[in-house]
């Protein structure tokens, strides 16, 4: 009978639970566009202390976050969303180009009366984006940090000059750059119109070397990069043309470099985190890490 009981507060328990963090969520109509936030402890932050914003990855919603979110919020005001077409945000069935999306953060943050200074914590995909909403409100910023980034420095011949480093002929590395970025773009399916339209636009800029966002400013701020060093793609998926493990390694040696450049272009320092042990997701394998450098972040800014 104990057991019983012991179970059934535990229920209740994660149900009450369930409820506050629910209750913590809300929509933001933005330009008649319902965007799903979730916000914690601006009633009591002090002022010019800076809130730490989360930008999702490719097509991930904000639960993408619960394992680093809660304990952050501890210390420092959080806010994350769902952009347009994701999780719980309408479909606005406009291209998501990274001044839109910008544009449509800095919207929502003005609604909430957010104002800056910001702590920008981007993740994949959404590492492109907070380096563009950087360069857009470069005076707001307060600190960059990216989480396995998709790589905004890369260029077509950085891509290329890895598999030339693996000794692959010429004739197949254009093959395959081709393969990469020139096929025709498959009709995009409306129900999947979020994240089908976000890998459109990473393919575009990855086209034109991210050239709109080269020419952008860098924020004099704090910059960390976390990477995942831990190849994941199972043995089935990986590519017949190359050794895809040996690829995924000279890659992220290739991006680190690029990345300490714009760490030495800021006076505030910062730090690359090469984390063996976790793949792409660094925030779930590695939570307690990240966190621990975002609180040491935080607690800089202070000083």
């Amino acid at each position: 009978m104990a057991i019983s009981t012991t179970k059934m507060l535990a229920t209740l328990l994660l149900f009450f639970i369930s409820i506050i963090s629910h209750a913590q969520q809300q929509l933001v109509n933005i330009n008649g566009t319902n965007f799903n936030v979730y916000v914690h402890g601006i009633e009591d932050r002090k002022p010019n202390s800076p809130v730490v914003i989360f930008e999702n990855g490719m097509g991930v919603d904000l639960s993408n976050w619960n394992k680093v979110i809660h304990q952050i919020e501890e210390f420092v005001p959080v806010f994350a969303y769902d952009r347009a077409g994701i999780g719980k945000s309408d479909k606005d069935f406009i291209m998501p180009t990274i001044d839109k999306v910008a544009t449509n953060l800095h919207e929502i943050l003005n609604k909430l009366n957010i104002p800056p200074p910001y702590i920008l914590v981007g993740h994949s995909l959404g590492g492109v984006y907070i380096r563009s909403f950087a360069g857009y409100y470069p005076d707001e910023i307060a600190g960059l940090v990216f989480v396995d980034p998709a790589d905004f420095t890369e260029t077509k011949k950085d891509w290329n000059d890895i598999f030339r480093v693996m000794n692959l002929p010429e004739k197949k590395i254009d093959e395959m750059l081709q393969n990469r970025l020139y096929q025709p773009n498959p009709p995009i399916d409306s129900l999947r119109f979020g994240a089908m339209s976000e890998r459109l636009i990473l393919n575009n800029l990855r086209k034109t070397d991210f050239a709109e966002i080269t020419s952008m400013p860098l924020p004099n701020v704090p910059i960390y990069f976390f990477v995942g060093g831990k190849f994941e793609v199972p043995l089935a998926q990986r590519s017949k043309d190359f050794d895809q493990e040996a690829f995924f390694h000279i890659k992220n040696n290739s991006n680190m470099e690029r990345w300490k450049k714009l760490i030495y272009a800021s006076s505030k320092g910062g730090a690359i985190i090469y984390l063996t042990n976790a793949g792409h997701y660094i925030q779930n394998d590695e939570p307690k890490l990240m966190i621990g450098i975002i609180k040491n972040l935080v607690e800089s800014l202070k000083e």
